[in-house]
């Protein structure tokens, strides 16, 4: 008798229904565990952006504002290099699919050019996590002062909806399991 069939002969016995196995959900849950991977990936390309001479600027700009090297760590704030490529070719290099980075986000392209580009370039990058303490999306802040949007989310996905993702709602979990009150 296999594992799988002992266990479902165990739980007959004990009176306990086999939950049914739904394949489009272990599906549907796999492919975002994939694009939770790519997220991770790109977090990590973001924050080593920062620590590298290239994010020189971002860390005065984030210094002028009082955000400490800690709390940078802490929140894993990076910084996207002024490149149209260099996260699609990082991404790439270390196997994401083409689709993977539109799924993310990461990528967008013009209306009427197949062509993808990195959403993000010059800013100073803040993740999004779900409640879970994954990041699921990003914000990003202009580092130039000539550009149409000073600040840039990623758009919804299949892992960030924005009417349903609360912002640091994952440390905001942990400081009231922890019952840390904010200084009350």
């Amino acid at each position: 008798m296999s594992f799988p069939e002992a266990v479902e002969k165990l739980a007959g016995m004990a009176g306990v229904p086999m939950p049914v196995r739904d394949e489009r959900t272990e599906q549907r849950d796999a492919a975002q565990k994939t694009l939770i991977d790519v997220i991770e990936l790109a977090t990590r390309y973001f924050e080593a952006a920062l620590a590298h001479n290239i994010g020189a600027r971002a860390r005065g700009y984030l210094f002028e504002r009082g955000v400490s090297p800690q709390s940078q760590a802490r929140f894993r704030i990076g910084f996207a290099p002024d490149s149209r490529n260099g996260l699609k070719e990082h991404l790439a290099a270390n196997g994401v699919s083409a689709q993977a980075m539109v799924d993310t986000g990461l990528v967008a392209s013009r209306e009427g050019d197949a062509l993808t580009y990195d959403r993000f370039r010059n800013r100073v990058m803040f993740p999004i996590t779900d409640f879970r303490g994954r990041v699921i999306a990003f914000g990003g802040r202009a580092m130039s002062a000539d550009v149409p949007a000073k600040y840039l989310n990623s758009p919804e996905t299949p892992l960030f909806s924005k009417r349903q993702t609360l912002y640091n709602g994952f440390s905001a979990r942990q400081s009231v399991r922890d019952g840390d009150r904010g200084g009350r």
